[in-house]
């Protein structure tokens, strides 16, 4: 058995399969508000424009989000998006060989909560991802939380500072313009 979450994040990626690779590009990643481009800043010490992308999320993965749950579209209003960077190979920019450099309270929100969402009526669901090692011969999705070291209030807390952020962003875009690349 896996002992504890940084072991089971950490082998994950070092087996080439992990959350924070996205093999088949940027096209289906998350967006950040605001809020969580100033606690990555600041505790990476790095400026927006070092570790941020601004693109524009395609409508076919704003209607997935929306299915998902409404608070993630908000993150991206009208398809503007500001997501991290990529590596050359996919990972994110801050993937380490043990898993994330950032500080867990600076990690953008979906990420903490991955692989968990809540669907738009409030109910807790694990997104299923054979290559999650959390996931495998799990007996169900309490194992799963177990497994990452999370409780259900802790993942339900995380989404109502979720709303709050995208709420602020839709109030307050940010003036960022940070460079734009293909990865």
């Amino acid at each position: 058995m896996l002992t504890s979450p940084e072991f089971i994040c950490a082998r994950c990626h070092a087996l080439g399969q992990g959350c924070c690779l996205a093999p088949e590009g940027p096209e289906r990643m998350f967006g950040l508000t605001a809020g969580e481009i100033a606690a990555i800043a600041a505790a990476s010490g790095l400026e927006p424009g070092e570790f941020l992308v601004a693109d524009r999320a395609t409508p076919d993965f704003l209607a997935f989000l929306a299915a998902l749950n409404p608070v993630f579209p908000r993150t991206m209003p009208g398809g503007r998006r500001l997501r991290l960077r990529l590596t050359p190979d996919h990972a994110c920019r801050f993937l380490g060989p043990e898993g994330c450099r950032l500080p867990l309270q600076a990690r953008p929100i979906y990420c903490r909560i991955y692989p968990f969402s809540l669907n738009p009526h409030g109910r807790l669901m694990v997104l299923r991802n054979p290559q999650c090692l959390a996931q495998q011969d799990a007996r169900s999705w309490r194992e799963v939380l177990k497994r990452l070291g999370m409780d259900e209030a802790g993942v339900r807390t995380l989404f109502a500072r979720l709303e709050e952020l995208a709420a602020e962003h839709q109030r307050h875009p940010p003036s960022l313009a940070p460079r734009t690349d293909p990865a």
